[in-house]
């Protein structure tokens, strides 16, 4: 009996643990000219994911909050982002650059749901992108960055309050991740949808790459002082998700990507 009470709550506990947020992701009402300004009544029509959460603490309001909504047709998968930030930032300005250093927001998509062979998309707030097939968690970026969404479209938009991103990736782009034509409504896949902010901008960018350079060369009684130092300047950084992932494995935690729900209807 004794052993049959703790199977349960066991069981119980790590249901709890995996349990992630579903989203309907309607059909698009109409066409949806990418350009960073979600006018079009698709976007209005659509749900919003639900605010991201930190991954470090998923208790805590973020500073700076994020929105997602994602909408299809029969070419594509639309994603849109709306990032609060009156100061969004980035330097880096060629494709395939490793725009996660810096400030983005990231689509993850694992349609068949088996945490390999997965995409990985990111968009930085001056619309640079980086795209890679990932065969699986921790794999390396050097040959997943090879791969290329190819007719991907991205825009990027500044308002006031912050900054837009708007994204359509063509279905037949995803053969690389085992699909190759639009989603049947009912069918379900594995997204994960993230942003990372890095308060501080370039200024604090460059003291952190100084004391990188500086560790690389330091005697080690000096090392502890430089990576105290580190993490100080990085203790504000922000790592958000729709489903948060677990911090030890960043955000490439497939078992922890929610799950988009194809839907006919708003």
């Amino acid at each position: 009996m004794i052993f049959l009470l703790f199977f349960v709550l066991g069981a119980a506990l790590a249901a709890q643990e995996t349990t992630v947020p579903v989203y309907r992701a309607s059909h698009a009402l109409d066409r949806i000219r990418v350009d960073g300004k979600l006018d079009e009544f698709s976007w209005a029509a659509a749900g919003r994911v639900g605010p991201f959460r930190s991954i470090h603490n998923p208790d805590a309001r973020p500073r700076f909050a994020t929105e997602a909504s994602v909408v299809w047709d029969d070419n594509n998968l639309y994603v849109a982002f709306a990032c609060r930030d009156t100061e969004p930032w980035s330097r880096m300005n060629k494709r395939d650059d490793h725009l996660w250093e810096e400030e983005v927001v990231e689509v993850f998509l694992d349609p068949d749901g088996d945490g390999q062979n997965y995409a990985e998309l990111e968009v930085s707030p001056h619309n640079f992108v980086v795209d890679l097939l990932i065969p699986h968690p921790r794999s390396g970026a050097n040959t997943a960055i090879k791969w290329d969404i190819e007719g991907l479209q991205t825009a990027v938009g500044r308002h006031a309050a912050g900054w837009i991103a708007e994204i359509a990736i063509p279905w037949k782009s995803l053969a690389g991740a085992g699909v190759s034509v639009a989603p049947k409504p009912g069918d379900r896949w594995r997204v994960g949808l993230y942003r990372i902010k890095r308060p501080g901008g370039p200024a604090k960018a460059d003291q952190i790459a100084g004391l990188m350079e500086q560790l690389k060369s330091s005697p080690a009684e000096r090392k502890a002082g430089i990576e105290q130092k580190l993490r100080e300047l990085r203790r504000s950084d922000e790592y958000t998700a729709w489903s948060p992932t677990r911090p030890q494995r960043g955000f490439h935690d497939p078992e922890r990507f929610g799950i988009v729900e194809f839907v006919d209807v708003p």
